[in-house]
């Protein structure tokens, strides 16, 4: 029996796929929303992977092409797709005037293409299918909240304001707002993907393909990544404490309260903006299924498990939606959640002026800047990123799996591996290579090294089930 949802929507199991992924799961669920009797299904081709609507025509199950790549807009457009043909086949008594129609509205064949659309009439179409598509976390866009207009500006229309509005669209004119910006940037890769999405919408293939050619791998990177060790941020954050009495000028519960911010930061790996999406700080948290995760504040809350919302007191959305963060305490300071008074921390007052999106969006970092410029004028810090990298270090001193500091963290276990291994400070790797607890294998690699010795058996499975807090079925699919 299919759902009978309306549309394809969030659900919070998923909520910590990462990229592909998470585009599976988004196809997946939307398979289980086609209208009874019609499927979607992957097709790879060696010019990229496409979509197929299948169903029945007459005596046989067809699978047909609908012009749908398989992307997060594809899949959407797939379902819709899907529901279209449903009720054609309803209406149709003739395979051959079901046919014609399914060539003329589901494969656009038949319809007259307009090679002289304008840059503006090609930008209302890309707004149009942004707004009426999802989120990577699969949530239908939303055109009053602050993030998903933030993210319509910082993706496309950045870019397109600086296009010829009235003029064709053309090659010439996209080409030189592309080399304007410095090739093997990032600026770059997002500017050719932005042009590229123009020439998607108009289906203009020769365009696409052309842009397809040029070489958009990021080959320049930030150089003045900062990085932190705890003891530096002990020190940092006795800088901030130490105000005089009675300073009139210096208040003394503002400093606690972002200092509660940068703390939780580097206990559970938090970007600073979830930080302000935190639900269970001073009361409980009931999940959708019914489980109660106690209160931060709590005295006897020994486990510590940090709820993620969706969105931020300010209404942006975060990163990668609900989720649930665990501590990441070293075993040099297995004190630390106390030493940063987690328990009895508050969040900062905010007093919005100004309602443009992106000043939302950003108003939490620039904030964040603004006082460790202004407060911490010894140590130069000021990218509360690195605190989130620092949390990663410490898990993995900890011995957390590399898969379980990627879900608490929010990110794939790749990013964790990578990228999370860039602000290491001296202190921190010597830490690392003489303080670290002792800690298993990786799973994966432990269940190569059974089946090298011929370990299969059911109570080797029972054995490393045990050892890695894992379902046997789970350690028996990997075998």
């Amino acid at each position: 029996m299919r759902e009978k949802n309306k549309q394809v929507t969030p659900s919070d199991v998923a909520n910590h796929l990462i990229g592909y992924e998470r585009l599976l799961d988004f196809f997946k669920e939307a398979q289980n929303q086609t209208p009874k009797g019609i499927g979607i299904k992957k097709d790879s081709k060696a010019s990229g992977t496409y979509i197929l609507l299948q169903f029945k025509l007459g005596d046989k199950r067809v699978a047909k092409a609908c012009n749908c790549a398989f992307t997060m807009d594809g899949i959407a457009n797939a379902l819709r797709k899907a529901k279209q043909v449903s009720e054609a086949l309803k209406k149709f008594s003739s395979e051959t005037e079901f046919l014609a129609w399914y060539d003329e509205q589901i494969l656009e064949k038949n319809q007259v293409k307009n090679d002289l659309i304008t840059f503006s009439e090609a930008i209302r179409l890309v707004e149009d299918n942004y707004w009426n598509s999802y989120t990577k976390k699969r949530q239908q866009r939303d055109r009053n909240n602050p993030s998903h207009q933030s993210c319509w500006y910082e993706v496309y229309y950045c870019f397109y304001k600086e296009l010829p509005l009235n003029n064709s669209v053309n090659i010439t004119d996209m080409m030189n707002i592309i080399n304007t910006k410095v090739k093997g940037s990032k600026r770059f890769k997002d500017c050719v993907s932005a042009m590229k999405k123009l020439c998607e919408v108009t289906e203009n293939n020769k365009l696409r393909d052309e842009l397809g050619k040029l070489d958009i791998a990021q080959t320049k990177f930030k150089q003045n990544l900062q990085s932190i060790s705890l003891e530096d941020f002990f020190e940092l954050r006795e800088e901030i404490l130490n105000v005089p009495e009675n300073d009139a000028r210096s208040n003394i519960d503002t400093r606690k309260s972002w200092l509660f911010v940068f703390s939780m930061q580097v206990v559970y790996g938090l970007r600073i903006s979830e930080v302000f999406a935190i639900q269970n700080i001073d009361k409980d948290f009931r999940t959708k299924d019914g489980v109660i995760i106690p209160a931060l504040q709590k005295a006897n809350n020994k486990e510590m498990i940090a709820v993620v919302g969706s969105e931020t007191i300010l209404g942006t959305t975060t990163k990668t939606g609900y989720r649930l963060a665990v501590p990441l305490v070293p075993p040099t300071y297995p004190d630390l959640i106390d030493k940063l008074e987690i328990k009895s921390g508050e969040l900062p007052v905010f007093h919005l002026n100004s309602q443009n999106p992106n000043s939302i969006r950003a108003y939490i970092s620039q904030r964040a800047y603004r006082v460790l410029t202004r407060w911490a004028k010894n140590s130069k810090f000021t990218q509360t990123h690195a605190l989130r990298h620092l949390a990663n270090l410490n898990g993995m001193m900890a011995g957390v799996p590399l898969e379980k500091r990627a879900m608490s963290l929010g990110h794939s276990p790749a990013m964790n591996d990578t990228v999370y291994k860039k602000r290491q400070t001296t202190k921190t790797t010597l830490d690392l290579l003489t303080q670290s607890t002792n800690q298993a294998i990786p799973l994966q690699s432990a269940v190569a090294i059974a089946q090298q010795l011929g370990c299969t058996d059911e109570k080797s499975i029972k054995l490393l089930a045990a050892i890695y807090n894992v379902s046997e079925d789970e350690i028996a699919k990997t075998m």
